[in-house]
């Protein structure tokens, strides 16, 4: 018993040393970052050289955040279960209003009173993740997001699917795109990034026994499907202290 005990502290030292890390590298890195936006925005370059260094600049500081949410630990799985459609419903407004100001459109369909064993935080790291994701490769041929989010039961399982009206994957490519640091063939001209979207989205599943799917969508596009443990009671309550 001593030495599991003396195991367990060492694993929380690890992690504790590991989350003090991330903290120097997202300071270290994203404070550099924005000198250099303020120092570009006060020079005399012009219009055109100032939009391409800001968006190379936008790109570097998407593939930091990508970088330090896959380190990120996952959540302790909560006692009580989070009613997922009040969280994701408070999710899909502010996701709808930024992919609006992007040219783009989110639709949903979120069935009330689903729960699930997932702390709210985790999930809303899955499913931005996921929206992200289908922003950013999964455009239309109008160059702009069209997307849906549809949250439902199915016999003993939740499913949360997140849609779009892009090229698409080759099922061949799905188990590649799934592996931390790889990205499509539309990914990789024109939009960049770490290649961490998806691995975030695996690997937190992982911790609460759910899944990941990626389908083909009905009239073009892809599905990404999300299949969760249903909560076994009724009277479980909402899981707040995480939101």
């Amino acid at each position: 018993m001593p030495s599991f005990n003396r195991m367990a502290k060492d694993l929380r030292q690890a992690e504790a040393d590991r989350e003090l890390m991330l903290a120097g590298i997202s300071h270290d890195l994203c404070t550099p970052l924005a000198r250099m936006r303020l120092e570009i925005e006060m020079s005399g370059v012009s219009e055109d050289a100032r939009q391409a260094i800001d968006e190379d600049l936008g790109q570097i500081d998407h593939s930091i955040g990508q970088l330090m949410e896959y380190a990120r630990p996952a959540g302790t799985l909560p006692q009580l279960a989070t009613d997922i459609s009040s969280v994701l419903a408070e999710l899909y407004e502010r996701e709808r209003s930024h992919t609006a100001s992007l040219g783009g459109e989110l639709e949903a369909s979120i069935d009330p009173g689903l729960r699930a064993r997932i702390t709210a935080l985790d999930l809303k790291r899955i499913v931005s993740n996921l929206i992200e994701n289908a922003r950013r490769y999964g455009r239309s041929s109008d160059g702009l997001a069209h997307l849906a989010i549809s949250v439902h039961s199915e016999g003993n399982i939740l499913a949360i699917e997140v849609a779009d009206r892009g090229p698409g994957i080759a099922p061949e490519e799905v188990d590649r795109l799934l592996r931390p640091f790889s990205r499509g063939e539309a990914a990789r001209t024109g939009v960049s990034g770490a290649g961490l979207g998806l691995a975030i989205v695996e690997r937190l599943l992982k911790h609460v026994g759910g899944s990941l799917r990626m389908l083909p969508r009905q009239g073009g596009g892809l599905i990404a499907r999300i299949e969760l443990p249903k909560a076994k009671f009724r009277n479980y309550q909402l899981d707040s202290e995480n939101q």
